[in-house]
């Protein structure tokens, strides 16, 4: 039961993962990572209409921020009261799930892109835990507001998609700015934009052994760029080489290590809209004012071609998210 709990908090469908094969094995942080055949489901009903595609999520787990809901001030008060009282339980789940996941590991089991999740998130999460509860049960009238002006402080399963949103849009005005820098460095690179264009593009390019495709040989200019376009945290001016180049290899790993749970359209179609905007927040898309099907085909189009090309580095596609922004690569025979 807890595992049901725990992973309703992301959203996932009972989909089968046919392109990646129980056998495979992927590493994360020296964990190894094998995709299970099964996930855990928030959602009650899914489509593979590109340009209509929904997921209706339980009405238990309802987020009053949601695209679509029209709520009186009441309706407002106590839909948020009652979806962080059922965040706060599900954190509370995960943490005995947390151990679980950690036993699993030690023994060498399979784990499901779910369990993933909650090893990578419940760390942060637990820190969080007892202030926010503490403030739930004592201002509830303040959450709503502390939330927006300080996302960091709100626990993953209690961050709503009004506040995700909000802090996605300022993150993608950087992106922005980023992204013309981008140009500078792949022109001095003796690359173009036409080398990140298409698959066939952007293999050749590798294939060439530019060193920006090189974590090891990045510069820390491009490493501090990379750094702050994927949000991985503050201060890249003032860090050492070695902490940048750690940080970007963590977070390029564990979304190589995603990407293979990931490795399905069909899993694709089945998250939930919350979780969805996350995975693509964290791979650099800029998700705040897309709708979400064309988040969904560009969540697609990235693992897509992550596990066709590069299932071993990750960054000539962190580069072409960089260089293209708004775009993704155009994949050859792509059936969307």
């Amino acid at each position: 039961m807890l595992a049901r709990v725990a992973a309703t908090r992301l959203g996932m469908l009972d989909h089968r993962l046919p392109t990646l094969g129980s056998r495979a094995l992927f590493r994360f942080a020296n964990m190894p990572v094998k995709p299970r055949s099964l996930f855990h489901t928030s959602a009650v009903t899914r489509t593979t209409d590109w340009q209509n595609m929904t997921v209706t999520e339980q009405a238990a787990t309802f987020d009053p921020t949601l695209p679509g809901r029209v709520l009186g001030p009441w309706q407002k008060f106590t839909g948020f009261m009652s979806f962080y009282k059922e965040g706060i339980k599900a954190l509370w789940a995960n943490r005995t799930q947390y151990r679980s996941i950690k036993q699993q590991i030690r023994n060498d089991e399979e784990i499901s892109r779910a369990e993933f999740q909650i090893y990578t998130r419940y760390p942060n999460d637990r820190l969080r835990m007892i202030p926010f509860a503490v403030l739930v049960v004592l201002a509830p009238e303040l959450i709503y507001l502390i939330v927006l002006l300080m996302p960091g402080f709100c626990p993953s399963t209690c961050m709503t998609y009004r506040a995700m949103t909000k802090g996605a849009r300022r993150h993608d005005k950087l992106k922005q700015k980023l992204h013309l820098q981008a140009l500078s460095r792949i022109r001095n690179a003796g690359l173009s934009t036409s080398d990140f264009v298409d698959e066939a593009a952007l293999t050749k390019a590798v294939q060439a052994g530019n060193s920006v495709f090189s974590l090891d040989q990045m510069s820390r200019t491009n490493l501090a760029l990379m750094y702050r376009f994927f949000g991985i945290g503050p201060l890249s001016m003032v860090l050492p080489t070695s902490w940048l180049r750690a940080s970007v290899q963590r977070r390029l790993e564990y979304i190589r290590t995603d990407d293979a749970l990931l490795g399905s359209e069909q899993l694709i179609s089945g998250l939930g809209l919350v979780e969805l905007f996350r995975a693509c927040q964290e791979r650099g898309i800029p998700a705040a004012d897309l709708p979400e099907y064309q988040l969904r085909l560009a969540l697609y189009n990235w693992v897509r071609l992550s596990q066709r090309q590069m299932p071993d580095n990750a960054v000539p596609i962190a580069w072409s998210r960089l260089v293209l922004l708004n775009r993704s690569v155009k994949l050859a025979n792509s059936p969307v």
